[in-house]
Parts: C-alpha cells; sequence; structure tokens
C-alpha cells in the first residue's frame, strides 16, 4: 500500500519484521518455571539468574516446590526476603517476573493455610444417599422421594488434597495440605489476603516493573485424591440452582441418567458451577491483579476449559504428562490437541496481546523422563507456534537436582540439561517465533463454534491436515460479534464461514441464522460423511486459503503483521517432507538460525526435516 506522501506501508512494515528478527526482544523471551526446591541462599539465587540471563531468558516464575527446606515456611518473612532479593536483582538485569500463588498445586489454598484459619472452608461436594445421618462438617441440603424412596443430598468435605512442597506433603501423604473451598468467595478472598496481599505488602514497588503477573495453577474444585462419588458443591451453589427453577426434586437428575431430566439439569448444573467458579475465584484473582498493576495468568485444570480463560490477562494452557508426543495421532485428536488455539483464540478474541503454555513438564521419552533433547524441544515449541502460541513458560528450570528432587516431575529444561550450552540459540528461536504472533492478525475467515468447555477436534483434524486456518469462536462470545454483509466481525477477525459439528441452544441458533441470511455460510461437519467431501466444501467457500500441496504431517499458521503477510510453516512429523506454495515468496526466513533467503518466483518447493520449521514472508 502506498500513501499519498509517497510512503510504502509494506515497505515499512517489512523493515520493522527484519528488525525484530535480527534483534529478537527480551519481552518475547521465556519464562520458564524457576522451582525453588531446597535450601535457598542469596548467591546461588545470584548465580543461576545470572546464568539464566546470559543464555537469553530475560525472565522466569518464581515457583515453590517440593523438596524446598522446611527452614524456609511458605509465605514467611524469611521466604519472603528471598522472593524480594530475586526480585531485586531481576530489576537490576532488565528482566521481568512472575509470581507464583501456590505451594505447589492445584492452586487455592496457600499450603493449607485457608482451611487452616477456618475449616469450613475445605473443599465441599454434595452426595446423594438413603441416609439423613451427618457426620462432623456435613450439611443436610435437601431431601426428596425418589423411585418412591427418601434420599437426602448432603454437603460433605470431599477430603481433596494440594501437593505440597516439603517432603511429607506429597500425594497422598498425612501432611499434604487441605484443599480449599474455590466456590466459596469468602475462601478465595481469605486465599488472596493470604498470597496476594502479602506478596504485595512486602512487594508493592516492584509491581508492574519486574513483577508482571502472578500464575495461578490448575484449581480443582475437589483437590486432589478427594472422596469418589461428590459433586463440587459450597453451601451458596443450592441458590444458584434454585434460582434456575429447579427445586429438591430435580436434584437426583444429578447422580443417575434414569431421571427426565438429567440431560438438562446436569447441563445446567455444571454452567452453573462454571459460572461461579469463574465469578468466585478467577473473576476475584483478576480484579485484584488488575487494581495492582499486574495480570493474571495461568490455566484452568482443562485443557479445552477455554470459557475459564475469559478473566485471564495472559491465558495460558499447559503441555505436560506427554498429553501430545512426536509422532502421535494425538496430536491432532482427543482435548489435548485444542489446548493450543484454546489459548490463543481465546487470546485474540477478547483482545489480549499474549497467551501463553506451560510446557515440556514430563514430556521426555516414555522409556526415559529425563531423555529429551533439542528436537524434542523443537517439536513442542513449533506445534505451540503453529497454534499461535506467543508466550513459553518452560517447565522446568530446577534449581536443585540433590537426591530426590531430580524425580520430581522431570526433565529438567534449564542449567541441567543436555542443551544448555546452546539455549541461548533456543531462546533467540522462541522470541522470533514469539513477536511473529504477537500484534499480528490470524488471516483467516473460517471460525469453528465451540461450547464454554469443549472444542471441536475430530471436526477440524482434516483442516490441520490441509493446511487450511481456523479459529475457535466461543458460543459465549457471540454477543459481541458483529454481522455485516455475510461476515461475523469480532476483535480483529472477520469470518465468513462457520463450522459446527453439533446442534446448538436456541440463541445460539437464531445467531446462525442471521449470519446465514446475511450471506455468511454456517457448514455443519455431519452433513458430509467423508473428509475428502468437508474440504472441499470448506474451500469451495472460503475465500481467504492458501495454495499448499503438502503431507498431513506440515502444519501452518498465517498471519499479518504490520501490513505483511507471513506463513509459519513446520514439520509435526517424523519423516521429511515436501511442500509446494503456490503464492508469490519475497523471502524464507529460519528463526532458528536467523538466516534470511531471498526468493523470486510464482511458486516455492521447499523440504523440511523433522522438527525443521521457516516463516514465509509473502510478496
Amino acid at each position: 500500500m502506498i500513501l499519498s506522501n509517497g510512503t510504502d506501508l509494506r515497505a515499512e512494515g517489512r523493515s520493522r519484521l527484519i528488525r525484530e528478527f535480527e534483534n529478537p526482544s527480551s519481552e518475547f523471551s521465556p519464562m520458564p518455571f524457576w522451582f525453588w526446591n531446597d535450601t535457598l541462599t542469596e548467591e546461588e539465587i545470584a548465580r543461576q539468574i545470572r546464568a539464566f540471563k546470559e543464555k537469553g531468558v530475560d525472565g522466569f516464575v518464581i515457583h515453590p516446590r517440593l523438596g524446598l527446606d522446611p527452614e524456609i515456611p511458605y509465605m514467611g518473612e524469611t521466604w519472603l526476603a528471598f522472593v524480594r532479593y530475586a526480585v531485586t536483582l531481576a530489576k537490576e538485569l532488565d528482566m521481568k517476573v512472575i509470581l507464583y500463588d501456590e505451594a505447589m498445586y492445584p492452586s487455592g489454598s496457600c499450603a493449607g493455610q485457608v482451611v487452616a484459619e477456618n475449616p469450613a472452608y475445605a473443599a465441599q461436594g454434595l452426595k446423594m444417599t438413603d441416609s439423613p445421618s451427618l457426620s462432623e462438617g456435613e450439611t443436610l441440603v435437601a431431601q426428596t422421594i425418589f423411585d418412591g424412596k427418601p434420599v437426602f443430598f448432603i454437603q460433605t468435605p470431599t477430603r481433596g488434597w494440594i501437593r505440597g512442597v516439603y517432603y511429607g506433603q506429597d500425594d497422598g501423604e498425612p501432611g499434604a495440605p487441605p484443599a480449599a473451598d474455590l466456590l466459596n468467595p469468602k475462601a478465595v478472598a481469605t486465599f488472596i489476603r493470604l498470597t496476594h496481599q502479602k506478596y504485595y505488602d512486602a512487594l508493592s514497588e516492584f509491581f508492574g516493573d519486574p513483577i508482571i503477573a502472578i500464575f495461578t495453577d490448575e484449581p480443582s474444585l475437589a483437590g486432589r485424591g478427594g472422596l469418589p462419588g461428590l459433586l463440587p458443591w459450597t453451601g451458596e451453589l443450592w441458590q444458584d440452582i434454585q434460582a434456575l427453577g429447579y427445586n429438591e426434586t430435580h436434584l437426583p437428575a444429578l447422580f443417575t441418567h434414569t431421571h427426565e431430566m438429567a440431560e438438562q439439569v446436569q447441563r445446567d448444573y455444571k454452567h452453573a458451577v462454571f459460572e461461579r467458579l469463574i465469578r468466585c475465584y478467577y473473576g476475584q484473582i483478576s480484579d485484584w491483579c488488575e487494581a495492582h498493576g499486574i495480570l493474571l495468568i495461568g490455566h484452568p485444570e482443562r485443557s479445552d476449559d477455554i470459557h475459564l480463560l475469559s478473566r485471564f490477562g495472559i491465558p495460558c494452557q499447559d503441555i505436560v504428562w506427554r498429553y501430545l508426543y512426536p509422532g502421535d495421532p494425538t496430536n491432532v485428536r482427543g482435548e489435548h490437541s485444542t489446548m493450543g488455539k484454546c489459548a490463543s483464540d481465546s487470546a485474540r478474541h477478547r483482545g489480549k496481546r499474549r497467551n501463553g503454555n506451560e510446557c515440556f513438564g514430563v514430556c521426555g521419552h516414555r522409556d526415559d523422563p529425563y531423555a529429551f533433547e533439542r528436537g524434542d524441544m523443537k517439536w513442542y515449541l513449533d506445534w505451540l507456534f503453529a497454534r499461535g502460541c506467543n508466550l513459553i513458560i518452560p517447565h522446568a528450570f530446577y534449581y536443585s537436582l540433590r537426591d530426590r528432587r531430580k524425580e520430581e516431575r522431570p526433565p529438567d529444561v534449564g542449567m541441567n540439561s543436555v542443551f544448555w550450552n546452546e539455549y541461548e540459540e533456543i531462546s533467540d528461536y522462541i522470541k522470533r517465533c514469539c513477536a511473529f504472533n504477537t500484534d499480528s492478525v490470524n488471516v483467516t475467515d473460517i471460525a469453528v463454534l465451540c461450547t464454554e468447555r469443549e472444542l471441536p477436534h475430530e471436526a477440524v483434524r482434516v483442516l490441520y491436515e490441509n493446511q487450511v486456518e481456523f479459529n475457535y469462536l466461543e458460543r459465549s462470545l457471540l454477543e459481541q460479534v458483529t454481522i455485516e454483509n455475510g461476515y461475523a466481525r469480532i476483535a480483529k477477525q472477520a469470518y465468513r464461514v462457520i463450522l459446527t459439528d453439533r446442534d446448538f441452544d436456541p440463541k445460539t441458533t437464531d445467531f446462525l441464522t442471521r449470519f446465514r441470511t446475511s450471506g455468511g455460510v454456517v457448514t455443519d461437519r455431519r452433513e458430509y460423511g467423508t473428509d475428502a467431501d468437508f474440504l472441499a466444501a470448506i474451500r469451495g467457500e472460503s475465500r481467504a486459503l492458501l495454495q499448499i500441496e503438502a503431507s498431513e504431517h506440515l502444519r501452518m499458521t498465517h498471519i499479518r503483521k504490520y501490513g505483511v503477510d507471513v506463513v509459519f510453516l513446520s514439520n509435526e512429523g517424523e519423516e521429511p517432507l515436501s511442500a509446494t506454495v503456490h503464492e508469490r515468496v519475497a523471502e524464507v526466513w529460519d528463526s532458528e538460525s536467523g538466516t534470511r533467503t531471498p526468493h523470486n518466483a510464482e511458486a516455492l518447493t521447499i523440504t523440511l526435516a523433522p522438527r525443521k520449521s521457516v516463516h514465509l514472508i509473502l510478496e
């Protein structure tokens, strides 16, 4: 585009991209979990921070972890003094810090201190029983007749726990801290006072710089290892359910599918719990963070809980436990295959600059958890970048590998890794790819409609395998969508095609009717018997597709930044592949080596080895 004064915006935009590419910004640094898991000293903290900085790691997440010295009480004066020391040095070195809100996870109990302050704040569940007798801490919620017999609904502590940071506090051990009731706003307010406010009281001058966020980690309503057969509950939830028009006669539907209203009642119950969790937990913490000049970062318990990301300043997900694995079909199948775009699409539709992933935890080889090489890391990174991720949170850099600490959720992907000497190159690669994915627009006119906590995966597999860009669009965001001349517009995105794979509620169906009436296209995957027919239908309606010939293992994302179209290609398979791009490509950029290669032809054919990727700069 040429302005009236002769300025070529595309040339100017390309120049900006080149500058960012050649001098990767520390803003896009990896922010690793840094496991504080032993006796701490200022000398060792300083040594490790300076080692991070030398390798281009310009920030970290202070994560209390199993093995912490019991002489350092969590959130006590000694703990806070070490945190202050690390934060002060980070500021001197122009690094950023994210605080972690628990000891260890799932978040919400402040190492059991919430329940210690008030036992009524322990995680709660609901059970259906034929006996009205109550044990200590239990409350009768309601009673009714079901199948001709009296049944009673009792609120009871789940007895769930979190993993603690001291030996003797791990899963199933007697000292494991009790989980808190995250659906109770008073319990959550206590958690905030004991954790977030205490950090602020000790470190207020650092909030905003270098402390940019507080991380909350997969909060669990029941805690870990709680009593079986319970449904998440809290005292005020009964009022929420009654407000939906239900009474005690409907409660059996929560526990049995034989009730005539089981499907509806269970759906509405889950929605009520979902909304209360957002309001009482994520909402309270997000509001506190915003009021104190930082962001809420972290991720929910499930890989496709997209609506729970709505209150995050930086929405994230996590690749752990080999949910995904090089060469495994789950990379484009199953609920975990959605997690990359779960976070990035939530961010792009809500106008958030960054989205992240806590990645690499327990992702070593199946026969050796410490067998995790640079190429393995590269595979996971490319998996994320092809899905729009722009903040990498490596799990984890270990403060100590002494004794059994080495066996706690390996591998170490930091100073003790086999690729630490090469980490500056890795950091630069991460920075370049994250920069491309920030402040850019995803070039696609295809939206895949999803619910609050279920992202279609089988319906989009064929799109991944045929290099068709799409974004997940939450049903709950439709009120923010503008329908105009056959396009559904939200944030910076405009969709001509909306893909569905199920029936929706009347309100959503009405939206789809209005969209179709305006000239938009609604495509139901269920109407096509084969992948080929479905793909042909999508290609026939989309007006934003690139022409690419490649194997099913090529992944791509098409973005536009500074007016320049950029295509990221990566080989997600285990064999070399060849791809032909029938577009005018100006340059091929290798973000790993930092090299740029000019190209001038109608088409580009490129061979990518496994774990290799390129950025194409289009004419």
